[in-house]
């Protein structure tokens, strides 16, 4: 089943200001589909702090450190304003019946 990238990043955002920092196995994806999701939120100005290291400029990731992510005021914002979805979302305990479509 393909995975809902936009819950995932809701989710992850959603733990993020939670205090919370899921890793992939949490949503049952590779690591590289998760810092994907996590540069795509960065490169939005929806979080900051994600540090990637890449096999040159412009190559695919090949590893991301986590430690000291935040939202931004914009990502504050996206979470309100998708509020309706996140009132489904009860946390990574319950995130993979959440997660299908």
């Amino acid at each position: 089943m393909a995975t809902n990238k936009l819950k995932v990043m809701l989710s992850f955002m959603r733990e993020i200001n939670d205090g919370n920092m899921p890793t992939a196995a949490d949503y049952e994806i590779t690591n590289r589909e998760l810092w994907e999701i996590i540069d795509a939120c960065q490169d939005e100005g929806l979080i900051k702090g994600a540090v990637f290291s890449r096999g040159g400029n412009g190559n695919r990731i090949l590893i991301c450190y986590t430690e000291g992510i935040t939202l931004t005021v914009k990502g504050l914002e996206y979470l309100d304003e998708h509020s309706a979805a996140m009132r489904a979302y009860r946390g990574l305990k319950e995130i993979r019946e959440w997660l299908p479509f």
